[in-house]
Protein backbone atom coordinates (compact mmCIF):
# COMPACT_ATOMS: atom_id res chain seq x y z
CA UNK A 1 0.00 0.00 0.00
CA UNK A 2 0.99 3.21 -0.58
CA UNK A 3 1.46 6.26 2.32
CA UNK A 4 1.29 9.63 2.01
CA UNK A 5 3.87 10.91 4.60
CA UNK A 6 3.40 13.99 6.59
CA UNK A 7 5.28 15.45 9.81
CA UNK A 8 3.99 17.90 12.19
CA UNK A 9 5.88 21.52 11.66
CA UNK A 10 6.36 21.53 15.95
CA UNK A 11 6.12 18.19 17.06
CA UNK A 12 4.32 18.00 20.73
CA UNK A 13 5.32 14.15 21.31
CA UNK A 14 2.25 14.23 22.80
CA UNK A 15 -1.03 11.65 21.84
CA UNK A 16 -3.46 14.64 21.25
CA UNK A 17 -5.99 14.24 18.17
CA UNK A 18 -4.80 15.84 15.15
CA UNK A 19 -7.18 18.18 13.20
CA UNK A 20 -6.78 16.76 9.68
CA UNK A 21 -8.69 19.81 8.60
CA UNK A 22 -5.77 22.13 9.47
CA UNK A 23 -3.04 19.76 8.26
CA UNK A 24 -1.57 22.30 5.75
CA UNK A 25 -1.46 24.53 8.44
CA UNK A 26 0.14 22.00 11.10
CA UNK A 27 2.17 19.33 8.95
CA UNK A 28 3.91 19.58 6.01
CA UNK A 29 3.50 16.51 2.82
CA UNK A 30 7.05 15.08 3.03
CA UNK A 31 6.93 11.89 0.80
CA UNK A 32 5.24 8.92 -0.21
CA UNK A 33 6.65 5.28 0.80
CA UNK A 34 5.18 1.68 -0.43
CA UNK A 35 4.76 -0.48 3.04
CA UNK A 36 2.73 -3.65 3.96
CA UNK A 37 1.30 -1.94 7.57
CA UNK A 38 1.68 2.08 9.03
CA UNK A 39 4.36 0.14 11.42
CA UNK A 40 6.02 -0.79 8.05
CA UNK A 41 5.78 2.92 6.94
CA UNK A 42 7.06 4.24 10.26
CA UNK A 43 10.16 2.08 10.01
CA UNK A 44 11.30 3.41 6.27
CA UNK A 45 10.74 7.18 7.86
CA UNK A 46 13.86 6.54 10.40
CA UNK A 47 16.23 9.10 9.73
CA UNK A 48 19.10 5.96 9.27
CA UNK A 49 16.73 4.34 6.85
CA UNK A 50 15.76 6.99 3.99
CA UNK A 51 18.58 9.66 4.89
CA UNK A 52 21.61 7.34 6.10
CA UNK A 53 24.01 10.19 5.21
CA UNK A 54 21.84 13.35 5.41
CA UNK A 55 20.29 13.34 2.32
CA UNK A 56 17.20 14.60 3.32
CA UNK A 57 18.20 17.41 5.26
CA UNK A 58 17.54 20.32 2.15
CA UNK A 59 14.19 18.60 1.97
CA UNK A 60 13.36 19.04 5.93
CA UNK A 61 14.76 22.23 5.80
CA UNK A 62 12.66 23.75 2.61
CA UNK A 63 9.31 22.32 4.50
CA UNK A 64 10.45 23.88 7.28
CA UNK A 65 10.25 21.22 9.62
CA UNK A 66 12.89 19.87 12.50
CA UNK A 67 13.27 16.49 12.57
CA UNK A 68 14.22 13.87 10.13
CA UNK A 69 12.65 10.75 11.40
CA UNK A 70 9.00 10.02 11.78
CA UNK A 71 7.36 10.33 15.27
CA UNK A 72 4.69 11.32 17.69
CA UNK A 73 2.19 13.63 15.99
CA UNK A 74 3.20 12.73 12.67
CA UNK A 75 0.79 11.14 9.69
CA UNK A 76 0.22 8.51 7.60
CA UNK A 77 -1.90 8.73 4.44
CA UNK A 78 -3.46 6.10 3.33
CA UNK A 79 -5.07 5.56 -0.97
CA UNK A 80 -8.33 5.43 1.03
CA UNK A 81 -8.00 8.90 2.52
CA UNK A 82 -7.94 7.24 6.18
CA UNK A 83 -5.03 8.99 7.80
CA UNK A 84 -2.88 7.23 10.36
CA UNK A 85 -1.88 9.92 13.40
CA UNK A 86 1.52 7.89 15.20
CA UNK A 87 0.92 7.59 18.56
CA UNK A 88 3.40 6.99 22.16
CA UNK A 89 2.56 3.42 21.80
CA UNK A 90 0.53 2.48 18.04
CA UNK A 91 -1.93 4.15 15.59
CA UNK A 92 -5.05 6.25 16.07
CA UNK A 93 -6.77 5.98 12.38
CA UNK A 94 -8.64 9.25 11.38
CA UNK A 95 -11.23 7.83 9.31
CA UNK A 96 -11.90 10.06 5.51
CA UNK A 97 -15.51 10.80 6.61
CA UNK A 98 -13.71 12.59 9.19
CA UNK A 99 -11.46 14.55 7.15
CA UNK A 100 -12.86 17.07 5.26
CA UNK A 101 -11.88 16.93 1.64
CA UNK A 102 -10.42 20.00 1.63
CA UNK A 103 -7.82 18.79 3.94
CA UNK A 104 -6.77 16.42 1.14
CA UNK A 105 -6.12 18.52 -1.48
CA UNK A 106 -2.39 19.32 -0.87
CA UNK A 107 -0.29 19.33 -3.39
CA UNK A 108 3.61 17.43 -2.98
CA UNK A 109 6.61 19.76 -2.86
CA UNK A 110 8.97 19.09 -5.74
CA UNK A 111 11.44 16.21 -4.62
Amino acid sequence: MRYRVYYAREPTFLDDPVDVERIDHTHAFVREVEARTPDDAYAQMQGENWSPNGEARPLIERLGIHHTSMSVGDLLRDASGTYWQCLAFGWREIKPEQAPEAACAESAPPT
